[in-house]
């Protein structure tokens, strides 16, 4: 039997069905890089990153030699009644990297779904108010509580009564935030400061002033999202600090990146005091935890990370490539307008925004015919999206860029 078929009865043959579209179903075995390998002996260049969690590319050895070097150091995985010394350090330099100052507390937790649920619990609690304010359009995770922040009822079909549908209301204009936070009713903000799922869309150093500033008149929490932006995913070490923020919030999201996809972690970065009043409570210091949160070894390659991250952050011209790559692409859309509306990009995240559906799904049919992995963005179908490594070969760019130019040529002599 082989890997296909054994997949299709005992794991999951919807998903497969789900693919067959695409007509190839690839069986992959190994990666490395920009790259993975399928059992045919076929080499696919990746551009979706397992959803943005390989910031270094598959297997950085920086990130492989921390996690063998902590295992053969025989660090306790937890410490259910004690603490690992790694966590802290962790802590202090993600608040040090995000310049945020003195007063925050950072919890590691598995992931980002735990981290969102985290947050509003913690806002929910402090300010004895039971709704959040969430933008509409974004995307927080699966499980149930993290779904009532998403307005598509899509992603809830058929468990709608596991999912409150009274306690969360939700905005696409930041500039009725204030209207709506006067009420004093809401517990918090949550919002992402790029929507990666909803095509880019963005919220500017402007808007982000306007709703800290209406936060703190109204005693609301602003939690911002950056489990997929954060970490050097748009060029810095978060998509507040790249999009020049001058303002910080009072709680702070991250996971995805932060281990290289190598180990589940996630980490919720709050202000002391709002931390403290909810931890503070009889029993409540580690009320919000699972097995597997604070995992040491998910420490130990944050750790490796981070400090890789610096060093590519720090690495002339390396980010330079990325922009030059996103010239290239906005030259298409100039060449072929009447296909391609435009690119915008951030750091290692490009988004390229179709006339139509149809032409974005050609595209990405396209592309995966010629063994490069892209992926749409499910509140945006019309826009492709880029989630390359940082450092992401000239030769996957090249390959990509190809493609692209091919279609849309193609394509441009069908409308005329």
């Amino acid at each position: 039997m082989g890997a296909l078929e054994t997949y299709s009865r005992y794991v999951n043959d919807d998903w497969l069905q789900t693919l067959a579209p695409l007509g190839e179903v690839p069986v992959f075995i190994r990666a490395g890089g920009d790259r993975l390998h399928d059992s045919q002996g076929d080499e696919w260049f990746d551009f979706i990153g397992h959803y943005g969690a390989m910031l270094f590319g598959h297997h950085h050895p920086a990130l492989q030699q921390a996690l063998i070097a902590a295992l053969a150091d025989e660090l306790p995985i937890g410490a259910p009644l004690g603490i690992t010394a790694h966590g802290a350090t962790l802590a202090q330099q993600l608040v040090e990297k995000l310049a945020l100052g003195d007063g925050w507390n950072n919890w590691t937790l598995t992931t980002g779904a735990e981290a969102v649920e985290g947050a509003l619990k913690i806002a929910l609690t402090v300010t004895g108010r039971q709704k959040i304010l969430a933008r509409a359009g974004a995307f927080h995770g699966l499980s149930s509580l993290t779904l009532a922040l998403n307005n598509m009822p899509f992603w809830r079909q058929g468990y709608e009564a596991l999912v409150p549908d009274d306690g969360v209301t939700f905005f696409d204009d930041p500039q009725d935030l204030p209207a709506l936070l006067a009420s004093g009713e809401y517990a918090a903000v949550i919002i992402e400061p790029l929507q990666a799922i909803a095509g880019g869309r963005r919220l500017d150093a402007a808007q982000a002033g306007a709703i800290r500033l209406a936060c703190t008149n109204t005693g609301t929490l602003f939690i911002v999202d950056e489990i997929f932006t954060g970490l050097g995913r748009c060029g810095d070490y978060s998509a507040m600090q790249a999009l020049g923020w001058a303002i910080r919030p009072d709680i702070i999201l991250l996971a995805k990146t932060l281990t290289g996809g190598l180990m589940p972690s996630a980490q919720l970065l709050v202000k002391q005091p709002f931390f403290h009043a909810f931890t503070g409570r009889p029993g409540c210091a580690k009320l919000i935890a699972s097995t597997f949160s604070g995992n040491n070894l998910g420490h130990q390659v944050a750790l490796a990370s981070l400090q890789l991250l610096t060093d590519t952050l720090e690495t002339p011209g390396l980010m330079a490539r990325h922009d030059h790559f996103s010239s290239r692409l906005q030259a298409l859309a100039v060449r072929y307008p009447r296909l391609l509306q435009g690119v915008s990009s951030l750091g290692a995240l490009h988004f390229l925004h179709f006339t139509t559906p149809d032409a974005a799904q050609l595209s990405w049919h396209y592309l995966h015919a010629n063994k490069i992995l892209t992926t749409l963005c499910a509140h945006q179908p019309a826009t492709l999206k880029l989630i390359p490594s940082l450092f992401q070969s000239d030769e996957a760019n090249d390959a990509l860029y190809n493609v692209l130019d091919y279609v849309c040529e193609e394509e441009n002599e069908h409308v005329r």
